[in-house]
This record gives C-alpha cells, structure tokens and sequence, in this order.
C-alpha cells in the first residue's frame, strides 16, 4: 500500500485534501488551541485519525 500507483487523474494530494478535510481541521485545531505551549503527542488522538485518513485514500486508490 505504501508505493502509489496512480489510476486516476485527481492528484493523490487532492484527494486527501478532500478526504480527510474534517480530520485535518480537527488536528490544527488541536494544535492551535495549544499554542505557544506545544508538546510532542499533544494532539495525538487527532493526529491519528489524520494519519488513518491519509493512509486509508492513499491505499484505496493504489
């Protein structure tokens, strides 16, 4: 899953933007709300559910 094999025209870039759109506000929120105290895994429940996202377009579409 990791090698991207492009079968369509839309960018896989644009598809996470996309798909994935709801779970990156909810990280930069999460991040934002912390600012200027930024701590590594802070926001790691959200970042996770990003990471899952991105992962999970990224792979279908391989």
């Amino acid at each position: 899953c990791w090698e991207m094999k492009e079968k369509s025209t839309t960018s896989p870039l644009k598809r996470i933007l996309v798909k994935c759109a709801s779970q990156a506000k909810a990280y930069g929120s999460c991040v934002a709300e912390k600012v200027p105290q930024v701590d590594h895994n802070m926001c790691s429940k959200e970042f996770l559910a990003l990471k899952a996202c991105m992962q999970s377009v990224v792979c279908l579409h391989t």
